[in-house]
């Protein structure tokens, strides 16, 4: 891969993930200035990353991304000697399964036809009732309901892996 392409790529995953790294890192070390250095650090292993070709795909990035971030914070504290294991053990696996559930479900709603995209994101973002939706967007009650069922069986295809779509 050329520098404008790695440049490029980085940019890119930067403007995706850097709120929710940023978010994480904030988590365990309740620091903006070192969460700013852990989202910094951790454009830079992904950059290394790059350059070995370590990253082929972006399907599992997110991941990779909650591990290192998780890494590198578990590394600060350890080097400021700030961390009381037992306290936030729990906490840490619960930040973690939060940052990898969001991303995965950023990715499948993105992958939805935008008429069940809609759909899905008023009934579970907005906590709208099927009346709600279908008077927003001047549809039948039932088709709201028949679009949210195939957006519904639409999120199992994507999640189970089975890509026919």
């Amino acid at each position: 891969m050329k520098n404008k392409e790695i440049n490029d790529l980085l940019e890119a995953i930067f403007i995706k993930y850097r709120k929710q790294i940023y978010l994480l890192a904030l988590q365990y070390l309740r620091e903006e200035s070192h969460a700013e250095d852990i989202v910094q650090d951790t454009m830079i292993r992904i950059r290394k990353k790059i350059v070995k070709k370590d990253i082929t795909s972006c399907h599992k990035l997110g991941v990779l991304l909650g591990y290192i971030v998780r890494g590198l914070c578990l590394n600060h504290l350890k080097k400021n000697q700030k961390m009381i294991y037992r306290e936030i053990y729990d906490e840490e696996i619960q930040m973690e399964d939060t940052f990898v559930s969001e991303i995965i479900l950023n990715d499948t709603i993105n992958k939805l036809p935008d008429e069940y995209r809609d759909i899905f994101i008023m009934k579970f973002v907005k906590d709208m009732s099927y009346k709600e939706i279908a008077n927003d967007l001047n549809l039948n009650e039932a088709t709201v309901r028949k679009r949210m069922e195939r957006a519904r069986n639409r999120v199992k295809q994507i999640l189970g892996g089975d890509n026919n779509e």
